[in-house]
């Protein structure tokens, strides 16, 4: 409880930590899936796999203290090495996450995970009506097959299972049935996050009055169904945790304008770059190939991002509190009321 709420005051204030507690590493950018949302193409970014030599470098520059999630732009597990990835970081000490489209590739998947050692695995899935095709060869119906087999044969006090839907117009419904199929094969939590239209500008997604309504629903399903619903905009977590979130989340993220992805997370690409964020594959910081996390996070580029940001993420949303009107960008916004980073030294 002491350190939810030295946590939470430091959020408030926005005093970056002396080390970032998450940090993303881009095992790979390959995938089984095209998915029309996906901006990976978009980002210019190299279609391949993070070589052994330099994730073990990547690992061995953290402090052991960090959450790592495997994931980047691609499906982690098609990387051929991934397990050991994982074993490499869980013997390192860290808690180790993966989001995966749960399309496998191999029969024996599902048990390789079961006994990696994996803390968190999280699926990616919009719609369990399973009439679409996800990917030629395949249909949803063999994600929800895996989806299945994970979580009901898993330890639940070794592994979390989530959920990861992505909020599109007019699909609600679809959000609706995702929560309650999740309660109904046992997953722990629905995670909801919206829709990405900065390269994708044909894309819909409902306005923030609709988003609202809908969460209000979804929030009152999944109660009804006893799962935990994480919807960043509007509540997460459970508990006491989940009623400080809702009582202070306008304040947490500085009156709901900022983003707070660069608090305390890194992402690290395929080649070793530190950016702020997985959308930010060019605004490097630093590189983990040649030098330690501790003076990359401390630096003074990774400081004058923090305290200019929105200079260069103009009008993305999706880790704000507002949402941002298709015809606004807000990097033409300086709001007065929001204090400056009480930046790491």
């Amino acid at each position: 409880m002491i350190a939810l709420i030295k946590e939470t005051l430091d959020r408030i204030r926005y005093k970056i930590p002396i080390r970032p507690r998450q940090v993303q590493i881009e095992i790979t950018n390959r995938c089984n899936m095209d998915c029309p949302m996906c901006q990976r193409e978009d980002l210019g970014i190299e279609l391949e796999h993070m070589s052994w030599t330099d994730f073990t470098t990547v690992v061995d520059k953290l402090n052991h203290r960090e959450d790592i999630t495997l994931t980047g732009w691609g499906e982690p597990f098609i990387h051929p090495q991934v397990f050991d990835m994982i074993s490499y970081c869980r013997e390192r000490g860290h808690r180790v996450m993966i989001t995966s489209n749960g399309l496998f590739t191999k029969p024996s998947m599902v048990n390789d995970i079961l006994d990696s050692g994996l803390d968190s695995i999280t699926f990616s899935i919009d719609s369990v009506n399973g009439n679409e095709t996800v990917v030629e060869g395949h249909t949803s119906t063999k994600v929800y097959e895996n989806i299945e087999a994970v979580t009901r044969r898993r330890d639940p006090a070794k592994l979390g299972v989530r959920l990861q839907a992505t909020l599109h117009m007019d699909c609600e419904n679809d959000l609706y049935d995702v929560i309650r199929y999740g309660a109904g094969i046992g997953c722990d939590t629905v995670n909801v996050g919206r829709l990405d239209r900065q390269f994708r500008p044909n894309l819909k997604r409902p306005d923030s009055r609709e988003e609202r309504f809908i969460f209000l629903k979804a929030d009152d399903i999944a109660r009804t169904y006893g799962i935990q619903l994480d919807w960043l905009q509007y509540s997460i977590s459970h508990g006491l945790t989940r009623f400080f979130y809702r009582l202070l989340r306008k304040k947490l993220h500085r009156s709901g304008k900022y983003c707070l992805k660069t608090f305390n997370y890194a992402y690290v690409t395929r080649e070793g770059n530190v950016t702020p964020c997985c959308l930010l594959p060019n605004e490097k910081m630093g590189n983990l190939l040649n030098d330690g996390l501790d003076n990359i996070w401390k630096s003074e580029k990774f400081n004058h991002f923090r305290e200019n940001y929105r200079d260069t993420c103009g009008s993305c949303d999706l880790w704000t509190i507002d949402q941002v009107p298709s015809d606004v960008n807000l990097a033409t916004v300086k709001p007065s009321n929001l204090q400056n980073p009480v930046l790491v030294k």
